[in-house]
């Protein structure tokens, strides 16, 4: 799923009446090796909030290091 997925997401919630957007930040997403970070495409937080504002959403972010068991080294 990649962002040109989220304007679509966030209108169904929208429309699902929600007002805030709640989402875990994968941290070994971002940061797969040591010191080597990538916010491109989907991993982009900062165009991904605002998008969710440009709705006039909030956005609620889970950040890690550990986040879900259900995420393996999440």
């Amino acid at each position: 799923m990649g962002n040109q997925m989220w304007p679509s997401l966030i209108s169904k919630a929208i429309s699902g009446g929600l007002d805030a957007i709640d989402t875990y930040v994968f941290w070994n997403l971002h940061e797969p090796q040591p010191g080597q970070y990538d916010f491109s495409g989907r991993r982009d937080l900062v165009s991904f909030i605002k998008e969710v504002h440009s709705h006039g959403l909030y956005v609620c972010l889970r950040i890690g290091p550990f986040i879900q068991g259900e995420w393996s080294y999440g």
